[in-house]
């Protein structure tokens, strides 16, 4: 039987422990040479500084089994570790989120983007914390982290989310549920939605429908749409939007301007100008018009950005997006991301990955997965390493992904999230 992802990586933790815990004994020993004089005070290696910003992503992974309770914890050995920036939010709206792991859930560590193995010290997890009381506003939300953490990321995983060649809404929902339980850790899912939501907010759900055969999922946007209707959120409040009608309605979607019920069509005009490095741009007028966003984009492979996902998902709310393609994309990327209307709206990012395409965007394949964070920059970061993987499974070519996504080291610079690994707090749910 072929070994699933899951089981490579614990395997990888168990070979790994080894070479932890003799690198803790040869670190102890050194310690207690300089403790005794023995030792000369020598600065580190430049090779170690190098290692100590190579972007080695942590997952910590809860499988809704009872084995589960057995599970350890593997995390990196200390190392040196950059300060996450102050993101370009509102206070209320700080996308980085730090909580422990909860009882229950095993670590293991993830290849870095970059292909480098990383050996992990295994350590017990901690013990269990109290469930908080479910927050009343988005700024009681937000303020349950500090302003300076790690970015969490949730991967939700469900291997029969696909069922006769469409998702399976109900499954979907419990991915969702799942998946944003784990980000915030609170219970109430729905009191989740009503504190990032208000009832009378203009939400506009930004998807991906430029490749036909790989567009963000329906069933994803129409998931979302059903959790801010019961959120309080007015359904003709609510718009699935992209840039032609031509592409929504090819990606499946049911088109729907002004009747009733959940709105979903493409631009209608330009609104607001954006001035950037490579020119001028123009928001489209929806996005003017709403008071909150939330970005649905679908991880692809892309040939002048590395990868599209919900960074680049914005090119889709602009009238010029080929004004922004040169040189990989950056700043464009960044810098149109950093403008209030996409900075200061943006409430949530669910990663539609129940397909991905890592090569042929009209040949997407499954991945049975959403990933939710309040950090676009430690989304796409982590979208990127899924897409590593699958084309190193392809025996296909990988290192452009990284190399040209340039663009999330500029998004980092500009306060709009973290791409460095050891700002990154990884979580992987597995629920069958």
């Amino acid at each position: 039987m072929e070994e699933t992802p899951l089981e490579a990586l614990r395997a990888a933790v168990s070979r790994r422990r080894f070479v932890g815990l003799a690198l803790g004994a040869v670190a102890s020993l050194l310690a207690a040479c300089q403790r005794a004089g023995l030792a000369s005070p020598e600065p580190p290696l430049a090779g170690d500084a190098d290692a100590s910003s190579q972007p080695v992503l942590q997952i910590t992974t809860s499988i809704n089994t009872p084995s589960a309770e057995n599970a350890v914890t593997a995390v990196p050995t200390a190392t040196p570790t950059p300060s996450l920036p102050k993101l370009g939010h509102p206070p209320e709206a700080s996308p980085v989120p730090t909580n422990p792991p909860s009882s229950g859930q095993s670590s293991v560590t993830a290849l870095s983007s970059t292909n480098t193995p990383f050996s992990p010290t295994v350590t017990e997890p901690p013990p269990p914390t109290a469930t908080p009381v479910p927050p009343r506003t988005r700024s009681e939300l937000m303020a349950r982290w500090p302003a300076v953490g790690q970015s969490r990321v949730v991967i939700v995983r469900h291997s029969g989310v696909w069922t006769g060649g469409d998702p399976e809404p109900g499954i979907v929902l419990q991915m969702l549920d799942d998946g944003l339980r784990t980000l915030t850790d609170v219970g109430d899912v729905g009191a989740v939605w009503q504190a990032l939501f208000e009832p009378s907010a203009r939400v506009l759900l930004k998807v991906n429908c430029i490749a036909y055969g790989g567009p963000t999922q329906p069933a994803v946007a129409y998931a979302v749409a059903q959790r801010l209707q019961e959120a309080g959120v007015q359904s003709e409040n609510i718009l699935i939007f992209d840039r032609t009608d031509q592409e929504l309605a090819a990606a499946g979607y049911v088109l729907n301007e002004g009747g009733p019920g959940v709105r979903c069509h493409g631009s209608r005009g330009a609104g607001s100008d954006a001035q950037l490095t490579a020119g001028q741009v123009r928001f489209y007028q929806e996005l003017d018009a709403c008071e909150a966003i939330v970005n649905l984009p679908t991880p692809k492979q892309h040939g002048g950005a590395g990868i599209s996902a919900a960074l680049k998902n914005h090119y889709g709310s602009i009238d010029r997006p080929a004004a922004l393609h040169a040189n990989w994309c950056d700043p464009g990327i960044g810098e149109l991301n950093a403008h209030p209307i996409l900075r200061d709206k943006t409430r949530l990012v669910v990663g539609a990955a129940l397909n991905i395409s890592p090569a042929d965007w009209n040949r997407p394949m499954r991945e049975n997965a959403l990933l939710l964070s309040f950090d676009p920059v430690a989304h796409d970061t982590v979208a990127r390493d899924i897409l590593v993987r699958a084309r190193d499974g392809l025996g296909l070519d990988s290192g452009f992904l990284v190399e040209g996504s340039r663009h999330l080291r500029t998004a980092q610079e500009l306060n709009l999230g973290a791409t460095d690994a050891s700002l990154i707090d990884l979580r992987e749910v597995v629920l069958a």
